[in-house]
């Protein structure tokens, strides 16, 4: 409790700690001292930041830790009001997934990059069919899965949150054949470095594609404006 005041979420996350569960609205209108309408209160805004789960007959589940959930809330409505927080975000994501590059690729397993290049290949063929598809899913998945086993929770939910979001805002960008094919050829070029633990050589890549997505965002703001 802070300052000897009911919190719920304090109740959730002693919980949490404790691996007990959670108990009955009614009983923890009784524990905590609040009316049943307050306890209802604070337990929609735990479940809005993904706290936990309400189910009928089987009561208040808690979930693991998960940052997502109310970033992505947040970032949805400062996207609402300043659209152009998502040009900052997407730096942020560049430097993360630079800094913890070496950190994360060493753990990738044999079978990581089967999985890898399954999604290179997917992306490929959607590329160079008639009419072309933009592999919005594959480029999701295959940068989640480089950095899936970095252990810092952190981290995963703000790549996650930043490419739910790409997924959102993809679909109004400009993508030619040309330029995703270019830009699935690197992602070709940096698994086939990790599949031959040529870390040096695949963050290059990675530095590259960067880079090429930068000036393909650029190419996008110049055609506003044609």
């Amino acid at each position: 409790m802070k300052n000897n005041k009911p919190d719920l979420l304090d109740f959730l996350a002693e919980a949490s700690k404790r691996g007990t569960r959670v108990p009955s609205i009614p009983e923890l209108s009784e524990q905590l001292g609040m009316n049943v309408a307050a306890v209802r209160e604070q337990l929609e805004v735990a479940r809005q930041l993904g706290i936990v789960e309400v189910k009928p007959k089987v009561g208040i589940q808690l979930h693991a830790f998960d940052l997502s959930k109310p970033l992505g809330m947040c970032l949805k409505y400062g996207l609402s009001v300043e659209p152009d927080l998502f040009d900052h975000f997407a730096d942020l994501r560049r430097h993360l997934e630079m800094s913890y590059w070496y950190e994360a690729v060493p753990k990738l397993t044999r079978k990581d990059i089967e999985v890898l290049q399954a999604i290179v290949d997917a992306a490929l063929a959607k590329i160079r069919q008639q009419p072309v598809e933009i592999p919005l899913d594959e480029h999701r998945d295959l940068h989640l899965l480089i950095y899936r086993h970095l252990d810092n929770p952190i981290v995963i939910s703000m790549l996650e949150t930043y490419w739910d979001l790409y997924s959102q805002t993809a679909a109004s960008r400009y993508y030619d054949r040309d330029s995703l094919e270019v830009i699935w050829v690197q992602h070709q070029k940096m698994v086939s470095a990790l599949a031959a633990r040529q870390f040096e050589q695949g963050f290059e890549v990675m530095v590259a594609h960067m880079d090429l997505l930068q000036s393909v965002k650029k190419a996008e703001i110049n055609q506003r404006f044609e």
